[in-house]
């Protein structure tokens, strides 16, 4: 079950959340028993029936079977479903720090009053504090109807909602002149599998290549659950067109599809890796390159997913002291004058990449918080990520050097992205940023 099991556990919550306020907005509201019977009816089979695609997530066979119904059938019966789910997780995360807020000041107030006040005045009190708190109660879950409609609006159905990002300046020390304003394109967690095809991806490459990159780069999570997929990646993605090349680094949904593949040095995702050689597409499995001609090069290191056995506790875990001993390894074998470029699934390698001197790290993992994104606060994306990931979407420096986060292309799980696009981002590199 794996990470899968947390997820479970937060669906029946925000589930249970959600009905109880909807429930008690109907006792409060519908005084007639019959229209009252009519209304709880009613409020349990939607509930039902808007979950029920959703249980696909949670049973793997069931997400497998999903490959033989056509994509646009998915969309149209995951639609409603999916802004269920956003309308849900926004709900509670809405409501529930108020409930939990207005319950320590009622208790606040009840100890208060039983200090202060007569017995007669006790009642008083509480007998209007009941009124208003049912109506608060009764009222609230109001809301969900009301965030389900946002929810509908801003669901993202599929890849046709592609944002190509603005093109980001990225200095880079010690850049060839002959690689000043080389454009990097990068994509991310494409997912592969029911609900991203060979048709959506030969979509996804016609808009890539239309930018005209330099160079291509795929941070992982090439393939969703499962090798089967594998060939409409590989149809999909055998159309990139690239001057120096396209390269990939591997995610942890790639060794969970392909875990039973082996060579002497990896465990997991050899057949990914065969069948992207096959399309000219380069995996780099804690390894270095140089790009570019002659003198004129920089290094560019790609970063495996580090835990190969999809069965331990620490499979989904960012794999710190490996993470640093492998790029110290792989920056003994750069020339310390060299640019550097590092490609990895995990966001976190960012922190762990700075002391080697690498300027650029790009990364995808988070899916830009979650797929769920409430808004921004000071730049800074807020998102259900935010319990898990540090870096969530987006452009971060420190200390002089650079990290992005894709927001990605496919799904984890469910169709659904709110406030959170699929994403193709663009860089320049630079000598000098003032150009």
């Amino acid at each position: 079950m794996g990470f899968r099991l947390p997820i479970l556990l937060l669906f029946l919550l925000v589930n249970g959340f959600a009905y109880l306020a909807l429930r008690r907005s109907v006792l409060h509201w519908v005084r007639d028993e019959a229209r009252r019977r009519r209304a709880m009816l009613a409020l349990h089979l939607g509930v039902l029936l808007l979950n029920l695609p959703l249980i696909a997530f949670f049973i793997r066979w069931l997400n497998l079977a999903l490959l033989r119904i056509p994509t646009g059938v998915l969309e149209v019966v995951f639609y409603p479903s999916t802004a269920w789910l956003a309308t849900i997780i926004a709900f509670f995360m809405l409501a529930a720090p108020l409930a939990l807020l207005w319950g320590l000041v009622q208790g606040l107030k009840m100890l208060w009053r039983r200090r202060r006040s007569s017995a007669a005045a006790k009642r008083s009190a509480g007998g209007v504090e009941l009124s208003r708190r049912g109506f608060l109660a009764g009222s609230a879950g109001l809301l969900v109807p009301a965030i389900y409609g946002v929810a509908a609006y801003g669901t993202y159905g599929s890849i046709g909602d592609l944002d190509i990002s603005d093109e980001r300046a990225i200095l880079m020390r010690n850049l060839p002149r002959s690689l000043d304003g080389l454009r990097i394109i990068q994509i991310s967690d494409l997912h592969v599998g029911p609900y991203i095809r060979d048709k959506e991806l030969r979509g996804l490459v016609s808009e890539l290549n239309a930018l005209r990159p330099d160079l291509v780069v795929i941070t992982g999570d090439i393939l969703d659950w499962s090798l089967s997929s594998l060939p409409d990646a590989v149809s999909g993605l055998r159309g990139i067109q690239s001057s120096l090349g396209t390269f990939a680094v591997l995610g942890n949904h790639d060794i969970y599809a392909d875990q039973y593949s082996y060579t002497q040095e990896h465990r997991g995702g050899v057949e990914i890796v065969k069948g992207l050689q096959s399309i000219g597409i380069r995996t780099l499995r804690n390894e270095v390159i140089e790009v570019g001609e002659g003198p004129d090069q920089l290094a560019l290191l790609g970063l495996d997913w580090l835990s190969p056995n999809p069965s331990s506790p620490n499979f989904y875990r960012y794999q710190q002291a490996e993470t640093r001993r492998l790029l110290r390894r792989m920056s003994e074998q750069i020339a310390a004058e060299r640019p550097k470029i590092l490609l990895a699934h995990h966001p976190d390698t960012f922190g762990d990449a700075v002391p080697y001197g690498i300027d650029l790290t790009l990364s995808g993992h988070t899916h830009g918080g979650g797929q769920v994104l409430f808004g921004y606060w000071n730049g800074v994306p807020l998102g259900i990520g935010l319990m898990r990931f540090k870096y969530l979407s987006g452009l971060y420096q420190e200390q002089g050097r650079s990290l992005y986060v894709n927001r990605g292309i496919g799904y984890l799980g469910v169709p659904i992205r709110i406030n959170c696009p699929p994403e193709i981002s663009s860089f320049r590199l630079s000598r000098t940023l003032n150009r």
